[in-house]
């Protein structure tokens, strides 16, 4: 269990010696039905399914109707991942020889995952090949593949092309269903056909039908710019809005509110980017940007500026009213905060005027996703160096907190030194780990080598810490890495039971290294160091996991001599039936060997 922390990984250790009967959860030697797999995506763990997944699809050419099944399970994960680019990536370069029914199911994922990422292009292609190719395709198939096409030329402008093919669609399979009507709506508003657009029944119109059509009023002006920002606003916040359409209902609000008044369009905009990543649909009715919020926020300081007769790089004439309005009048301090971030006399009072601006955003709902468009999403910081140190830190907190490593790792790039004030040794773990997650083992091993080159002794929580990402090098099977580590731990000084437990994590991944002489070694040294004799609960799970990498090994009379040990020292009713039906079977694994010799 590598991934466990310190004190919850010794008591599942101890409780594991009283519940030794009992089957394990399943390891990665498991091989999981498909609806196993996509019970851990549903219950929150796409990643195990994932790791399982990986461990137990053979390669193609062994076994294709396997490989096909688990394949798309495979992109289903990476899908609940948000893993678009690894989909794509996959479904491009199929055997050749996968079956017909498989590749179409693989080609029209893939054209899905191309307009996801805004890749109209390369999706017409996949698409054309698919319809060329269409011979005995199902019906329902077909509509979809020509409503994908036609929302290709929607995102690639091509916009007479996707009303042409809007008529032939009509044409071939006529009207109906939720997707169709949002399709013609959607052509219909871009094609600026606004009047056909409002004369279409509205009976069975859901809440995406209901934004494109007040989007059809406002740039028809149909209705007024205060109107479709009110109407909007209630779409977007009612509860029961779907999320793609709660996203396009705020985009249309911030459309709406650009002729408003300045407050209520920075308002607007704020929300609007606090939506979480995954609720933006795959197209956009208005673009909102972190950028459009900044430029919002300095024209309206420049504003107040002016008519409060503010200078420009004097920074106590926008410093002091900034921190005063922090309570009554957070909207106005983050203002101008926002014009110091930008126009403060030094770095400091710049990155001062940045710290303050992110803590008032981080207090509204959904901050912390504002803040990361803010700064991760612009044009100001399109390189990572060029954030403002104390919020690139904070990123990269809230990357790692939030499991992102990928952002983690783009933003620790060239930054081998701990933020001010920051402690070293947390933040090279932090290093350490993010490089162990992103496929750089050797990297992050020697990071951790190197915080044990201070001759100063670690205290118990920071030991703690380096150990835990000791274990993230066991869970991606750096086991070598993981073995020299606690090797070089092992000779500092330490209290007894902590070198106990490292040689008991050693021999774990002495085992996983298909070793299990030397891992029986360790987890007897483990069991054994504060007294031969020794049965504690440590010592009895220690000398329980030797016996098994004994008869692992061959050794079956030295595994039958520790688990006899162990049945010496307990009364359980339980744990000695275990015991004593593990002895039974190491006998007649000996008795088996002697017949074969």
């Amino acid at each position: 269990m590598p991934t466990i922390i310190t004190p919850l990984r010794n008591l599942l250790l101890i409780l594991l010696c009283g519940l030794l009967l009992s089957r394990p959860a399943a390891s990665m030697e498991d091989d999981l039905s498909l609806s196993e797999l996509a019970m851990l995506a549903r219950v929150g763990a796409p990643q195990l399914a994932l790791r399982h997944l990986d461990a137990q699809q053979p390669a193609y050419a062994e076994d294709p109707v396997t490989w096909m099944g688990l394949e798309r399970e495979r992109v289903y994960l990476l899908r609940t991942l948000g893993d678009v680019d690894t989909v794509i990536e996959r479904l491009a370069a199929l055997p050749l020889d996968v079956s017909v029914d498989f590749r179409r199911w693989a080609h029209t994922e893939w054209a899905s995952a191309l307009l996801e990422q805004q890749r109209p292009g390369e999706a017409l292609g996949v698409l054309r090949d698919l319809l060329w190719n269409a011979a005995d395709a199902q019906m329902d198939t077909l509509m979809r593949w020509r409503r994908m096409v036609i929302q290709s030329y929607l995102l690639d402008a091509g916009l007479e092309d996707a009303r042409s093919a809007l008529v032939r669609y009509q044409q071939d399979f006529g009207a109906g269903g939720r997707e169709w009507n949002q399709l013609r709506l959607r052509v219909l508003l871009q094609t600026e056909r606004y009047e056909e657009m409002l004369a279409l029944s509205t009976e069975t119109e859901d809440a995406m039908g209901t934004v494109l059509r007040l989007a059809a009023r406002l740039r028809s002006g149909a209705l007024t710019a205060e109107e479709v920002h009110q109407a909007a606003r209630r779409l977007a916040l009612a509860g029961d809005t779907a999320p793609a359409a709660r996203a396009l209902a705020w985009q249309l609000a911030v459309e709406a509110a650009r002729g408003l008044p300045p407050l209520q369009y920075i308002d607007t905009l704020e929300q609007a980017l606090a939506l979480p990543r995954e609720a933006q649909p795959e197209w956009v009715l208005f673009e909102v940007t972190g950028d459009l919020l900044w430029d919002a926020w300095l024209a309206h300081g420049r504003k107040l500026g002016n008519q409060e007769q503010r200078l420009l790089g004097a920074d106590d004439d926008w410093y002091f009213p900034a921190t005063e309005a922090l309570e009554k009048d957070p909207l106005r301090a983050r203002v101008l905060f926002t014009v110091l971030s930008a126009h403060g006399s030094t770095p400091e009072r710049r990155e001062l005027a940045h710290e303050y601006l992110v803590s008032l955003l981080a207090a509204l709902p959904r901050g912390e996703q504002l803040v990361q468009r803010l700064y991760l999403d612009s044009r100001r910081f399109e390189d990572s160096d060029q954030l403002p140190g104390v919020i690139r830190y904070r990123l990269i907190d809230e990357a790692l907190e939030g499991g992102d490593l990928r952002l983690a790792s783009r933003l620790m790039q060239d930054m081998a030194q701990p933020p001010p004030g920051a402690d070293a040794m947390e933040w090279g773990l932090r290093r350490a780990r993010v490089a162990i997650h992103t496929g750089q083992a050797e990297q992050g091993a020697a990071m951790l080598a190197s915080l044990l080159e201070d001759e100063r002794p670690l205290v118990d929580e920071q030991l703690d810490r380096w150990v835990q990402v000791v274990f993230d090098l066991q869970t991606v099977t750096a086991h070598q890495q993981a073995i020299d580590l606690f090797e070089r731990l092992l000779l500092r000084e330490m209290i007894t039971q902590r070198a106990r437990e490292i040689l008991f994590w050693q021999a774990d991944s002495w085992q996983a290294l298909g070793k299990p002489a030397r891992a029986a070694y360790l987890y007897l040294q483990s069991a054994t160091l504060t007294d031969p004799s020794a049965m504690d609960p440590w010592a009895q799970t220690a000398r329980y996991h030797a016996a098994q990498s004994l008869a692992e090994a061959g050794l079956l009379e030295d595994a039958r001599r520790v688990y006899q040990t162990l049945l010496n020292s307990t009364r359980e009713p339980g744990r000695r039936a275990m015991l004593l039906n593990e002895i039974q079977r190491l006998r007649l694994r000996a008795a088996a060997r002697e017949v074969r010799s």
